[in-house]
């Protein structure tokens, strides 16, 4: 086994950061895309914000759920790195696109049925309607967004996060005209559509990124295919190997839970939309509010945790017991501190945080009481997830997710509607639950990742 110096806290922050950077960059350019949507649909009216808030909420999280089973793509690549075998990073590269696609286009199935699926949560039936068009407008876009994200994850493991970055970036660019032209009727071209508009802009968007990132990794391979991309079988016995080879069924092994951890916590979150939808019009648009700001802020935990997740997955690699544990605690700590100064504006000047979204008095002054809530749930939330990720490094998958369904599940959701419901606090309510079960979950995952430094204190086991 190999002995490594342990490396300063220091130091482990400085690579953190650097490496976090770009991540946080393109994660949240991605959100942008979403901020700005929804700007844009707050602009033509709450019911149009209504709207577009209900639908987006259980695409969001069927679509975290598929971007949480693909963060396998970056662990696993950066355990093959660390161990020296391009090669094996290359086929997790291909096993993740064959999922990617697959996901995708099952949820643009899905789509189909959102009416339905609204219906049954008790929406009217005029919202149930307007949330489905925009429902399946999102789907529309599904393929493409988990193409770049599997893509990008490759490229964030190997050392290339700006790529992706700057991808995601050009994206947005495109969305904004394309959101004028769909949603507003811009230049005449269509008829205005709205927040299913909106959502259909955005959905081109994300293909053209899924597409663009493709494109460069098949064109850099052509000139120089260090990690074996290109298949070098046949088309058949290629297409199986993306199914069912080793590194294919490690990558299902590992995804599953994390995808269910995603999604456990993003049902949650999309659980309570259906609750501000039985609070009323303004509420409703009042949650949406809030967790668009909220969910922008938390891009820079995401980014964080995908950085501190391929930090320390290099190290279990390398076998180097003695930095998993620094390289874990420097990530949790940069993504505790991030959203400070976020929470403070919150504190300070919450319905000024609001405005950027919507005019609407009445949203505005609920959204403002929310936003004040939830800047106490910044920091947690962030240390949370970075804690997942560190995890993630370690390929520690299942605890997570187990420690995911009790703090959301038996914890945030009973606390939300007793909060909101019963105790008619409306959207802030809603928010005193979430941090209820935030700080359930990063207690268990913070002692779960220090029994696991210990564990690996002597070197780190194999994930079999």
């Amino acid at each position: 086994m190999q002995r490594h110096e342990p490396q300063s806290l220091l130091l482990h922050l400085r690579r953190t950061i650097a490496l976090a950077l770009p991540i946080i960059i393109a994660r949240a350019a991605l959100v942008v895309m979403f901020t700005v949507d929804t700007v844009m649909v707050g602009r033509a009216g709450a019911a149009e914000l209504a709207y577009f808030g209900l639908g987006v909420a259980p695409q969001l999280t069927l679509m975290l759920i598929a971007v949480g089973a693909l963060q396998a793509t970056a662990v696993l690549a950066s355990q093959a790195l660390g161990a020296g075998d391009a090669r094996r990073a290359g086929a997790i590269l291909r096993a993740a696109l064959a999922h990617a696609v697959a996901m995708g286009f099952a949820v643009l199935v899905l789509s189909a049925f959102a009416e339905t699926f609204f219906l049954g949560t008790g929406q009217t039936r005029e919202l149930a309607a307007g949330a489905a068009r925009v429902s399946l407008a999102f789907g529309y876009g599904m393929p493409g967004i988990l193409l770049f994200v599997a893509c990008n994850l490759f490229l964030e493991a190997t050392g290339r996060p700006k790529t992706g970055m700057a991808i995601m970036l050009a994206a947005n660019l495109l969305n904004i005209p394309l959101n004028m032209i769909f949603g507003f009727g811009w230049g005449g071209l269509v008829a205005p559509m709205g927040a299913e508009g909106v959502m259909l802009a955005s959905s081109l968007a994300r293909s053209f990124a899924g597409l663009t990132v493709l494109a460069i990794l098949v064109d850099q391979a052509r000139r120089d295919d260090a990690f074996q991309i290109l298949p070098s079988r046949k088309f058949g016995p290629a297409f199986a190997g993306m199914w069912f080879d080793p590194d294919a069924r490690l990558l299902r092994r590992l995804g599953l839970p994390m995808g269910l951890a995603q999604g456990v916590e993003s049902a949650a979150f999309a659980t309570v939309v259906m609750m501000a939808g039985r609070l009323g019009t303004a509420e409703l648009a009042a949650y949406q509010t809030t967790m668009t700001l909220v969910t922008l802020t938390f891009m820079m935990a995401i980014g964080t945790a995908g950085a501190t997740a391929i930090r320390v997955g290099r190290a279990f690699g390398e076998r180097d017991g003695a930095n998993i544990g620094r390289a874990g605690w420097a990530g949790i700590l940069v993504g505790a501190l991030w959203p400070v100064p976020v929470a403070l504006f919150f504190f300070s000047a919450p319905e000024m945080a609001a405005l950027a979204v919507t005019s609407d008095p009445a949203t505005v002054a609920a959204a403002g009481r929310a936003l004040f809530i939830a800047g106490f749930m910044l920091s947690v939330d962030a240390a949370m997830a970075v804690a997942i990720g560190a995890l993630r490094g370690l390929g520690d998958v299942w605890w997570p997710t187990l420690l995911q369904i009790g703090a959301f599940w038996l914890v945030a959701i009973p606390c939300a509607y007793v909060t909101a419901i019963a105790l008619r606090l409306g959207a802030s309510g809603l928010i005193g639950g979430l941090i209820a079960g935030i700080i359930v979950s990063f207690t268990g995952l913070a002692l779960r990742f220090r029994y696991q430094v210990a564990r690996h204190a002597t070197g780190p086991a194999s994930l079999g």
